[in-house]
């Protein structure tokens, strides 16, 4: 879907602002940031070829719906969300506060500990009426039809996976999955891709959270093992950061099952 092709909702919210590109994220869905009124907001648009994946930004609307409705978690104000023949769009009100990808680099110790804050709160939410299923049948599932349809990520980096051949085919990581998945999933609501870009800290050291479109019931260890990367990845001491994380959660580290769900993220 390109700007022109525009549902009349949007256009007309939208009106004659300025679209500015927003650069930060790989999935394929585009985003937008314009200005209304002195506020700012997000445009998402999601092409056609991923509506019925979690990248689908009605699936992320009716998410957004859900968590701000119980006031289960702070998420973005959702302001229209409409399917077209081209593809969905998104709007979304801007957040309050600054990334956790700001802290990274100037406040690693209050980066950890949002980080671990932002793990809590996912996992306490209720999931006694939690509609969304982001666990890994609907995955994998999800996964091999992308594959099928050539949409799948190209740019995987498998060194250093078990099994696995660093240039394995997208297919053969797929039945890697298959093969080797957990035989029970341990339940939580989960954000499904919980990294420093999708995390915001107001003025009152407040969280918010952002781009949920794969939120849902899924495994503790999904979250964790983002979280784990994320420190590893961005802080200059991340192993250490990554070790005390891990050892703040109460329970026993399951490096596997850590490993597993990063190798499941390669191909998205």
């Amino acid at each position: 879907m390109n700007l022109q092709q525009l549902p009349a909702e949007v256009r007309r919210f939208v009106g004659d602002a300025p679209l500015w590109r927003d650069p930060v994220g790989e999935s394929p869905c585009r985003v937008y940031r314009f200005d209304r009124g002195g506020a700012g907001f997000f445009l998402k648009l999601c092409p056609k070829p991923y509506v019925a994946t979690t990248y689908s930004a009605l699936r992320e609307a009716r998410v957004l719906d859900w968590l701000a409705g119980a006031s289960r978690l702070r998420v973005p104000e959702l302001v229209l969300a409409v399917g077209a023949a081209e593809g969905e769009c998104l709007i979304t009100r801007e957040l309050p506060g600054r990334p956790l990808s700001a802290l990274m680099g100037s406040e690693p110790a209050a980066a950890e500990a949002v980080l671990a804050e932002a793990l809590h709160q996912l996992q306490a939410v209720p999931l006694r009426d939690c509609p969304f299923d982001s666990g890994l049948d609907m995955r994998l599932a999800e996964l091999g039809q992308l594959i099928e349809r050539g949409l799948c990520a190209d740019d995987a980096e498998l060194l250093g996976y078990p099994g696995l051949p660093a240039n394995a085919a997208p297919a053969a990581v797929l039945e890697h999955l298959a093969r080797t998945r957990p035989a029970q999933e341990d339940w939580v609501f989960s954000h499904g891709d919980l990294c420093d870009a999708n995390i915001f800290v107001d003025e009152r050291e407040q969280l918010h959270f952002l781009d949920l479109g794969r939120g849902g019931r899924a495994d503790r260890w999904l979250d964790i093992a983002f979280a784990v990367r994320a420190l590893r990845d961005d802080l200059d001491e991340g192993e250490a950061a990554a070790q005390r994380l891990l050892q703040g959660l109460g329970r026993p580290d399951q490096a596997e099952r850590r490993r597993y769900f990063e190798l499941l993220d390669e191909l998205f």
